[in-house]
């Protein structure tokens, strides 16, 4: 994803990395200008080499998206999260998940979208990406939400005293740590890009 290569960049430069300035302006500007989908405002998730659309916005991929967006352009990030918060976010009864495409715009099922529930269109890579956005835009009745539906539907166990989701596997289980975790290291580039 462009946007986690650009926050790297931020990240290194935040440690004193020397790093050309004007790169993630450049891609900001012709984000904003060809890689926003005309019905919803959510960055597209695929393109080709041009900038061409190969498939619209997804939930695995724009929640990752928008927080990284935080050390780029704050004010985009919280745009892009309103949007995917609007288009895919949903709660039910206190439980919070998320869809992988807009309606309207399903588009194929592949590795990052993993099986989607029919009847809610709910995504389990999605919403394990929608706690991490929760987490980072500090949407907090939501991020309450999709962890209380985690504790419920994503099979936890205790083995030798650490915490296992069975319907998780290694990527996952990566998301859900950086997630629940990330905040200091990330205050600290902020503060440094200030």
């Amino acid at each position: 994803c462009n946007t986690t290569a650009l926050a790297g960049l931020r990240a290194a430069a935040a440690a004193g990395v020397v790093v050309a300035p004007e790169l993630p302006g450049r891609w900001l500007a012709q984000a904003q200008d060809s890689l926003v989908d005309e019905g919803t405002g959510l960055l597209i998730s695929s393109y080709t080499w041009e900038g061409a659309r190969l498939d619209g916005p997804e939930g695995s991929s724009i929640w990752m998206s928008a927080h990284n967006l935080l050390l780029l352009d704050p004010a985009f990030a919280h745009d892009q999260y309103a949007r995917a918060r609007a288009a895919l976010g949903r709660s039910f009864m206190g439980f919070g998940y998320a869809r992988e495409w807009p309606a309207g715009d399903r588009g194929p099922m592949d590795v990052d979208s993993g099986p989607v529930i029919p009847l809610l269109d709910a995504s389990p890579g999605s919403s394990g990406l929608a706690i991490l956005g929760a987490r980072a835009f500090d949407d907090h009745d939501y991020l309450e939400e999709l962890l209380a539906a985690l504790e419920y539907a994503a099979f936890p166990s205790e083995d030798a005293g650490a915490l296992r989701y069975r319907a998780s596997n290694q990527v996952g289980d990566a998301v859900l740590a950086y997630a629940l975790c990330f905040g200091p290291l990330w205050t600290r580039i902020r503060e440094a890009m200030a």
